[in-house]
């Protein structure tokens, strides 16, 4: 039955990619506004895999397909969350960030793997959102440019989704609350002197592997 949830989760994700695409084309809306909403969406597959699966080796398969898929969608230029100013391995790091997580954390901290995936969706999706829309301040590393605001609403998704996760797993409120403060800013700091897109690897994996050794 796990086999059989795997592939489910695989169908579930598939529709969500497809209806994310399809209400873009229809609103006529910016590749790079398509290809967040599909960020934000994509991270709540970890609930489907705790709820239906109980081994990582199974877990883990789905999210080897999509980096495959992912790949190869890359390098054709297909679908319009593909159709950005620049080549971008986002969407294939992204999958391998949470195939690492499941690896790591799936059978034994599960809160770590919520925490480092809720990080990445919530997070970091908000902040090249708010930053595209609201985004007046920025900053340069590189040829990378942000801005403060998206900085910002980094630290703040990042401050809720955190506090959230420590709560549902019943830590103690004033843990929950400064633990998720510290964990935010150090997201949000990541996020801001990480090279392209390898804030797809980095901040999940750090916020994982912290919430795993620490709580």
């Amino acid at each position: 039955m796990e086999w059989i949830a795997a592939i489910g989760t695989i169908v579930i994700v598939g529709i969500v990619l497809a209806l994310l695409e399809w209400t873009g084309k229809k609103l006529q809306v910016q590749p790079e506004t398509i290809r967040k909403w599909i960020h934000i969406a994509v991270g709540h597959w970890v609930f489907l895999a705790l709820a239906w699966m109980e081994h990582w080796y199974v877990a883990i398969t789905p999210l080897l397909f999509f980096t495959l898929i992912n790949l190869i969608t890359l390098k054709r230029g297909t679908g319009r969350m593909n159709q950005v100013e620049r080549v971008s391995y986002g969407t294939v790091y992204y999958p391998i960030a949470l195939a690492l997580l499941v690896l790591f954390f799936f059978e034994q901290e599960p809160m770590a793997l919520v925490a480092g995936s809720m990080v990445l969706a919530w997070g970091d999706g908000l902040a090249a959102l708010i930053g595209k829309r609201f985004g007046k301040t920025f900053y340069t590393r590189g040829k990378i440019r942000r801005s403060f605001e998206g900085s910002i609403a980094m630290f703040l998704a990042s401050f809720l989704v955190l506090t959230v996760t420590f709560l549902f797993y019943e830590e103690p409120t004033w843990l929950a609350v400064s633990y998720g403060f510290l964990l935010a800013n150090i997201a949000a700091l990541i996020e801001a002197v990480s090279y392209r897109d390898t804030d797809n690897l980095l901040i999940p994996l750090t916020i994982g592997a912290l919430v795993a050794f620490a709580l």
